[in-house]
């Protein structure tokens, strides 16, 4: 096996990877190694048995002709083709970890963005605490609030420009999702002798 210079092999180590020829399994047991060199303690940390690992670290070394590790009494020394694996898989694990976890934080909506319609007549209070409260339940995703009339809403509904929309009244649109959040009631006021002053109650069709 050849002792790799600095930048020697790594093109070769990136198609490897890439192809999928190394488990990352594999690359797990050889950070752990970088860590502690001595594949004893990393075996011990990981849980496995030592072979398991000695194995792992021996067929990657074999499979990219690089010697990773200088093996000695008391553990192992990373070499310099070694050292400039370690960093680079390090940092790829730690993005391939980052992308799994905001890959399931959006799935679980717990990032990425909503979009968000309001009527003017809903009241803000109501929304301000409702909002309030997701934006600390869910800091990663990103809230935006757009105000217009509930027709407009539902037509940027069926655009895919909006989210979730907040309207008055009890409009359900036959390919739209609704639920009643909550009920107050709405007075209007009128003049004294308007024909509808004398009504205890009046619809949205008789304004």
């Amino acid at each position: 096996m050849r002792r790799l210079r600095r930048n020697d092999g790594l093109n070769l180590l990136s198609n490897h990877l890439l192809s999928g020829r190394v488990p990352m399994m594999t690359l797990v047991h050889t950070l752990a190694v970088a860590e502690y060199l001595n594949f004893r303690h990393a075996a011990n940390a990981l849980g496995v048995a030592q072979s398991s690992v000695s194995a792992r670290v021996k067929a990657l070394e074999e499979d990219l002709g690089i010697l990773l590790f200088e093996r000695h009494a008391r553990g192992v020394r990373l070499t310099e083709a070694g050292r400039h694996f370690v960093e680079r898989i390090a940092v790829g694990i730690d993005q391939l970890d980052h992308a799994v976890k905001t890959a399931g934080m959006a799935a679980a909506g717990e990032s990425g963005r909503l979009r968000i319609g309001i009527h003017a007549l809903i009241p803000h209070s109501f929304l301000a605490k409702l909002i309030g409260q997701y934006r600390k339940d869910y800091p990663d995703v990103e809230v935006e609030i757009a105000e217009g009339p509930a027709r407009e809403a539902v037509v940027q509904l069926r655009a895919g420009r909006l989210d979730v929309a907040f309207v008055a009244g009890t409009p359900q649109p036959p390919d739209c999702h609704s639920r009643r959040t909550w009920t107050e009631p709405l007075l209007a006021v009128l003049p004294e002798r308007h024909p509808l002053a004398k009504r205890s109650a009046v619809t949205w069709p008789d304004l």
